[in-house]
């Protein structure tokens, strides 16, 4: 590939071989380049295709290149930390939301973040990237950023893993929310927060709200599992009795009888390991 335009040191413009105009990724890619040269194919880490991204083609000319840089720095963190594989449409919401809170941030401008906690609490791999893109903006921008906008470039990461649409994101936090927050009042009282059980009954109900939202639960039956949770596990299946009414009366959407089981288990592996 040919060098059509170095933006910065680790991203450049660029022809590939059928002519076409692609945006380069790579450490040290653009280092001491010009219009013209060759690049090195062993530094490339990201190629897009300007047709296939006219909107970030068009951010990447309005924007310093060290904000793609930095997408780029995170979504490999991601991918290497935690095995996230992401939508590409992350470059685009990402770096635009980055370029524009430094701008605000050094202006005076802080934007309280209403689902900071809810983050913190149920999505903590996907805060902890957030908290590596601040490590990254102090680095690269020397810039520090409060906690809300961790919280921002994490949902930013969420909504690009599961590769939602805003409102569905948005009823999704808040199934997890009121269902964890049922259960905790409800039966969970002293759970231990840092233990595994309670951590994959956490995931289990990030998943859970994923699939009651887009109306894709699980329908599989189970006779003999069915009567076995409802002759053992008693207290944990009236909790989710009426955890499934509670749900029902506020998303006007009903919990299937497999998601119910699953839910019950969950319930009682986190019961057994907090007492």
């Amino acid at each position: 590939m040919i060098i059509t335009k170095p933006l910065n040191n680790n991203v450049v413009m660029a022809k590939d071989q059928q002519q076409e105009e692609v945006i380069v990724v790579g450490t040290g890619i653009g280092f001491h380049k010009k219009a013209g040269d060759i690049i090195d194919e062993q530094k490339i880490q990201k190629v897009f295709s300007v047709a296939d991204n006219n909107k970030l083609a068009e951010l990447i000319s309005q924007i310093p290149g060290q904000y793609i840089e930095l997408t780029e720095k995170i979504v490999q963190y991601a991918k290497r930390k935690y095995n996230l594989i992401l939508n590409e449409n992350i470059y685009l919401g990402l770096t635009d939301h980055i370029y524009f809170a430094l701008q605000r941030i050094q202006e005076g401008i802080d934007l309280e973040n209403p689902f900071l906690i809810d983050i913190q609490q149920f999505y903590q791999q996907e805060y902890k990237i957030g908290l590596y893109a601040k490590e990254m903006i102090n680095r690269m921008f020397h810039i520090q950023i409060p906690n809300d906008e961790v919280g921002y470039i994490a949902m930013h990461i969420i909504e690009n893993s599961f590769q939602q649409k805003r409102e569905d994101f948005d009823a999704i936090f808040k199934v997890v929310n009121e269902s964890v927050s049922f259960i905790r009042k409800y039966y969970l009282k002293d759970v231990k927060e840092n233990s595994l059980a309670y951590t994959r009954l956490v995931n289990h109900v990030k998943y859970f709200a994923k699939r009651f939202i887009e109306g894709k639960e699980n329908q599989s039956q189970n006779r003999l599992l069915k009567e076995t949770i409802q002759g053992v596990f008693k207290e944990e299946q009236e909790c989710i009795d009426q955890l499934s009414k509670y749900l029902e009366d506020k998303f006007d959407k009903e919990m299937s009888d497999s998601e119910k089981n699953y839910l019950v288990l969950h319930l009682r592996n986190c019961q057994e390991l907090n007492e």
